[in-house]
This record gives structure tokens, sequence and C-alpha cells, in this order.
């Protein structure tokens, strides 16, 4: 599962990861100004983002590459595209393996930001915005920059578009929810409570209850998005996957092991039972990649996807289907750790300065042609356009598009065609209406506990599958017996440490706004 994959480091891992790749981090910003590509020598940008090859993948970027030549010469980009539950497995195998890669796509959705900096993954980059990517620093915001400093160095260029996390909607077809579902109900119980609760859980069983009994419930709930679910209204303290959390909503700011809340506890009370009804597919423990079931008309019957309005979600799992979707709650949150979405310059890079130049060319208006046709393709081949310069993409017999690059993987998003009536301005309201995290500005010092953190992880990493897929045979017994474990592990004392820095954290921001 990929959020599985997210800050789960054993301390050999951690320990090995800090000494062998901190010093090259460290250094890598010093060692661009004298080394690295030449202006006039060809080059080719290595670059990971995340997404989806299509049948005129290759054509585009081939042609990109072409037109890419007229404004950098000597310059070609070659695109991994990694499908986005493989995509942190996959960074963290190039890291581990020394791998070549010039630019990657981050996203505080998937990352541990400041993991990664500590880590020494990612190129300090503030010499090369004062060269190489002059004019970045003023045409994104201020404020944007300041949630990728670590130690008062950038390392990563922010995206514009979504500054909010994802929020989450249940994604179902359309007609069977019509028939068998009350879609009222589930999204008045979701939207009706800040934290989830049993009650939550038990709305969306009576449906699950009424396809099942029509024998349409395909392959059932799909585990591997499902769980969000029990994550709303937390904030991770360290790292989006992190156990540790803040209620956001709550008064005070208090530090807690999210899976001892009711939210978490009554999420795998309701999957070891669902399990036991047949709500949740019998060999899940076997299937590699069970979310591969999601969107298809035999596959998952229920999983969850990003909601947005106005066709502000740019990357939405697609269905062939008419989908019915059901948003949890009814807000944006803007989280503290970093921005939603950035590029970086890893530490394994051989082009710095080229991989600089790209960046700069896309997120600003001298790239603005080469960005649309890097996301959308050509236009009568690739999509034709609609009212207002909007993008309507050409699809193949079974409805899905033969080329598409999300613009959130790569450069500003505002820079892009819209898909649909209003998106931009919708996500520029999103962006405004946002709910901005208390935690703003909180940088946690993980030097004392980091040996704890990573003991918790791994007690995390032993048990969570089981209980969130609800395959435990007793699932009291698994549960009690992973929470005993956090707490022999550290979580006592990594949860006091962060409490303490929250508290002072708090206190400096009260001194400064008197």
């Amino acid at each position: 599962m990929m959020k599985k994959m997210v800050g789960r480091l054993s301390c050999a891992v951690l320990a090995a990861s800090l000494c062998m790749a901190g010093a090259a981090g460290c250094e890598k910003e010093a060692d661009v100004v004298n080394e690295g590509e030449t202006e006039t020598e060809e080059v080719t940008i290595k670059w990971m983002i995340f997404g989806e090859k299509f049948i005129s993948s290759d054509d585009v970027i081939a042609e990109f590459n072409k037109k890419l030549g007229e404004k950098l010469p000597g310059t070609r980009v070659e695109f991994e595209i990694v499908p986005i539950e493989d995509y942190k497995e996959k960074w963290d195998m190039k890291m581990a393996t020394n791998e070549e890669v010039d630019l990657v796509w981050i996203g505080n959705d998937i990352f541990n930001y400041t993991e990664e900096v500590k880590a020494g993954n990612f190129m300090a980059l503030d010499y090369l915005l004062s060269t190489n990517g002059k004019g970045l620093l003023e045409e994104i915001p201020a404020e944007m920059w300041e949630k990728q400093k670590r130690d008062g160095k950038i390392y990563s260029v922010p995206l514009v578009g979504a500054s909010y996390r994802k929020d989450y909607a249940i994604v179902t077809p359309k007609r069977r929810m019509a028939e068998y579902g009350d879609e009222e109900k589930i999204a008045s119980t979701n939207q009706g409570k800040l934290y989830s609760d049993e009650e939550c859980y038990r709305v969306i069983e009576e449906y699950l209850e009424s396809l099942k009994a029509a024998r349409v419930l395909g392959t059932g709930v799909s585990c591997d998005t499902f769980s969000e679910i029990a994550q709303k209204g937390y904030e991770g303290v360290y790292g989006p996957d992190s156990p540790f959390v803040i209620r956001i909503f709550d008064e005070e700011l208090k530090v807690y092991n999210k899976y001892e809340l009711d939210s978490y506890r009554d999420y795998f009370k309701v999957m070891s039972e669902w399990y036991q009804k047949g709500y949740v597919r019998s060999d899940v423990e076997e299937v590699l990649a069970p979310g591969n079931d999601n969107g298809t008309k035999a596959g998952n019957s229920l999983f969850l996807d990003e909601y947005g309005e106005s066709g502000v979600v740019q990357d939405p799992i697609a269905t062939e289907y008419e989908a019915a979707r059901i948003p949890l709650q009814t807000y944006r949150y803007v989280s503290f750790e970093c921005c939603r979405n950035a590029v970086a310059v890893p530490r394994t890079t051989k082009n710095p300065k080229r991989a600089m130049e790209l960046l700069r060319l896309l997120n600003t208006d001298e790239g603005k042609e080469l960005l649309r046709f890097l996301c959308n393709g050509s236009e009568g081949r690739h999509y034709v356009k609609g009212e207002n310069g909007r993008v309507n993409r050409v699809t193949d017999k079974t409805g899905k598009a033969i080329y598409f690059l999300s613009p959130y993987a790569i450069g500003n998003t505002f820079l892009n065609y819209e898909s649909s009536k209003n998106e931009f301005e919708q996500l520029r309201n999103y962006n405004e209406d946002a709910i901005v995290s208390p935690l703003m500005g909180f940088e946690l010092d993980t030097r004392m506990i980091v040996v704890e953190m990573a003991k918790v992880d791994l007690v995390v990493e032993e048990y969570l599958d089981t209980l969130e897929r609800g395959t435990s045979r007793d699932w009291e017994k698994t549960y009690d017996e992973m929470i005993a474990k956090m707490k022999e592990a550290g979580a006592d004392k990594v949860i006091g440490e962060m409490q303490k820095q929250i508290q002072a954290f708090c206190e400096e921001e009260d001194t400064n706004t008197k």
C-alpha cells in the first residue's frame, strides 16, 4: 500500500542514510558552482514524476524535446513516469542505490519532506535560484518558498496550484448508489463530524450490505484508499504518515498517537467485521496491487479519491462508469510542513544547472507554451479547444484519454489550459478559503527521539496492514499488541518531546504577536 511506504525506516537504514547521504547533500550546493555541465554541453535531464503512460506519451515527449531544444539548446528530458502508488518506494530505491536523477516531484501526501532533507537527499538550491533559476523567487509567492526552507535554505521549488492537502470523497458507481444506497445520509453523517467515528463507517455499511444482497458488490471495499476516512481531522506532526498527530479543530494543540484514538480503533473493528461479512475481498493479502480494481466495473465497488468541483482535481482515478463522488468534509486544509507539490534536485544529479533552467521555463510565462504542450499534447490530435480555450481531451474507444500529464507534477498549474469551466477560479477560491494549520512555521527537532520514532515505525509496519484490511482473526488482540509494542518502542517519549516543542513554539508565537 502506497502510504505504508512513507516514513517507515529502521534504525539501521536511518543511520546509514544520514551518514552516507548527509555529507553529500550538505556539500552539493558548493560543488555546483564549479562542477557540472557546461552551457554548451548536450545533456539529458532525468526527471521522475508521478502519472500514467498513455498511448501517445512517447510521441509527445519526443516532440516536447524538439521544442525544448529551441529554448534550451542541447537539452533533452528523459521522463520516468511512475504510478503514484509505487512512487515513494521507487524513490527510496533510487536513493539507496545512488541512481542518477536530476529532478524529482515531491508531494506532501506521500513524502516526509523534513526527513528527506535531513537525509541529504535534496540539494540546497539557493545558489542555483540566484543564477540559472533567476526570476523564480519573484514568480512564486514568498510564503511558498518559506515552507520549503530548512535551516534557512531552500531545498525544492514549490509548484503554484493547489496549496491545500488532499481531501477525500467516496467514489462508487452512480447507478448503484441511486438504486441501493442513501447518498444524502452518507454525506450528511460524514460531513457532520469533524473526526470520523463508528457511525461514519456504519452508514456506508448499509450500502455495502445492499450491494452484496443484490450480488453486485464486485471486489468490495478498496482497503488501499478507504483508511483515509479514519485520518480525517488529523495532521501528522512529522510527515503525512506519522503516527503522531494533532486534532486540527481542537483549541489545545495536543499530540496524540492516532492509533489510540477512537477514529482508528473503530475503523479497525469495523474492517474486521467487513472482512468477515465479505465486504473486503478474501484474497486481499495475496493481491499485489488491490488498488488496481478502483474504478473498474467488476472491481472495487467503493474507494476514496480526492474531491474537487469544477475539474480542480487534475489526476482523479479514472472510472469505467459514471461515478458518484461523496465528499467526507466541506473544508480544505493547508498543512504546515511543506507545499503540496514541489520539484527537488536530488543529490545524485549530474546536471543541476540545466535542471534549474528547465524548472524556470516551466514555471514562468517564458515557457508557458512548453508546459501546455507537455501537459496536453498537440491540439487536434490529443485535445480540442472548447469554449474560452478550455481543453477537451481526445479519448480512445474505452473513454480513456490518449495523452495527459498533470501540471501538478511539473510546473505552474495556472499557466496551463483549463479543463472545465471556472476551474482556476474554483482552485483560487479553495486556496483562499482553506484552513491554515496552527503549526505553520513549526519545525520538529528529532535529534532526541529519532531512534524511538524509527522503532515505532517498525511496529506500525508490522501490524497496520492486517488491521486496516480486517484480516486478523482477533483484531482486538492484534490491536492491543500493536499499541503495547509502540509504547515499549518509546511512543510516549516521542509524544512528550513533540508536545514540549509545540508548546515552546506556541509560546513564541504568542510573544511575537503581542
